[in-house]
């Protein structure tokens, strides 16, 4: 139901209309650790690969400011709207196809939002979106056409680069009632050139000499727009809340990868667009303390051909739950635990987009897959 609420600056990474709803001025602050768990198995007669995730705690920062001057809501955010890493290491049978993954985003948005009845708010907002894609895979160094020396272990290829793009969201928000109101929000699409830097590390020497320059390998990839609806109602310290979402992943299943004679898809079978729905309660027990807790799901991005093994995605179930202090008026402390719970993840790879050697085809599953997040922020009222 996020389209609908205006609780903290944060509704304008949700919906800029919601802004409008906000009194005086608010900075919000957060940081947000999060683990992801899984298990990989490969399918013991053609991919005998087995692996759980190496990566380390990551946090995620955000920072939203709104203004309310004149009857318009003015507001400015950095926030991450996508994102995770993974790695399996450099021991499992399916380090050829991958070893380890990141994909890291950032949005720098400036808002704006005004009333235009006193039911009706429209908002707006635009700004840059940071996309950070990172990989390393090892690379057979054993072929026998490479010729002497012989006998080389495996070296590792590590793809690192990031662009800029265009973000931008509209919304508008209605009150049905005092008590009732409703949200949506669309989210534009952002096209995306990555030039990657190109790094090789234990390379056999014949292999090091034809490894693509930095800048010539290329991802094109479009993140999904998105369609977010919110209601929410709030009646005597009580609000209920429900909401739903179409996500294009389709279109970001149309990436490919390329280099100087050479282009390959990143997902030979594509990607489906997916939707989801939420629901949830906020409720004030007085004195300053608010607790909030809700569930969602989401449908699976995969296509009935399987993923690759660098997109461990599926249908997820998330479940959060929330506790708000206030100390006085201008400040307010808050803290939220969530849980995400993927269904397996089938992983059918016969083909890579990377021309290097040596890589096997990958069937398997990622199962009991799941990512804990912790939410630690702060509300300053102006």
């Amino acid at each position: 139901g996020r389209a609908a609420l205006a609780q903290d600056g944060s509704a304008l990474a949700s919906n800029p209309a919601a802004m409008a709803a906000l009194e005086g001025s608010t900075v919000s602050i957060a940081a947000m650790p999060l683990q992801l768990d899984y298990e990989f198995r490969g399918l013991a007669a053609s991919s005998p690969a087995h692996a759980t995730n190496h990566e380390d705690v990551s946090v995620i920062p955000a920072a939203y400011a709104v203004r309310r001057a004149g009857g318009v809501s003015y507001g400015a955010a950095i926030y991450s709207p996508l994102g995770l890493g993974f790695d399996s290491g450099p021991q499992w049978a399916g380090r050829r196809v991958i070893e380890q993954a990141r994909l890291g985003s950032l949005n720098v948005m400036a808002a704006a939002a005004w009333p235009v009845t006193d039911k009706l708010s429209f908002g707006g907002s635009a700004g840059g979106q940071w996309l950070r894609p990172q990989a390393r895979i090892a690379v057979a160094s054993d072929a026998i056409f490479y010729g002497p020396p012989a006998g080389w272990p495996d070296g590792e290829v590590t793809l690192d680069g990031d662009s800029w793009g265009f973000a931008a969201q509209l919304g508008a928000t209605y009150a049905l009632s005092d008590q009732w109101r409703v949200g949506m929000t669309w989210t534009a699409p952002v096209d995306h050139a990555v030039a990657f830097d190109v790094h090789g590390k234990g390379l056999h020497p014949t292999l090091a000499l034809v490894l693509p320059a930095s800048g010539s390998v290329r991802l094109d990839a479009t993140v999904p727009q998105q369609v977010l609806v919110g209601l929410a109602r709030e009646s005597k310290g009580t609000t209920w809340a429900l909401g739903a979402v179409w996500q294009d992943w389709s279109q970001f299943g149309a990436a490919s990868l390329s280099m100087p004679g050479y282009a390959a898809p990143m997902f030979a079978a594509g990607l489906r667009d997916t939707w989801g729905a939420s629901a949830g309660v906020r409720h004030d027990f007085g004195d300053g303390w608010t607790a909030s807790t809700g569930v969602s799901y989401e449908s699976n991005p995969a296509t009935a051909a399987g993923i690759p093994a660098y997109f461990p995605v599926a249908e997820q179930w998330r479940i959060a739950a929330g506790v708000e202090r206030s100390l006085g008026d201008a400040l307010r402390l808050r803290a939220a635990a969530s849980i995400v719970l993927q269904g397996d993840a089938v992983v059918v790879q016969d083909v890579h987009p990377l021309p290097l050697p040596g890589i096997p085809p990958l069937h398997g599953e990622y199962r009991d897959t799941q990512v804990a997040l912790l939410a630690l922020g702060a509300d300053f009222r102006l």
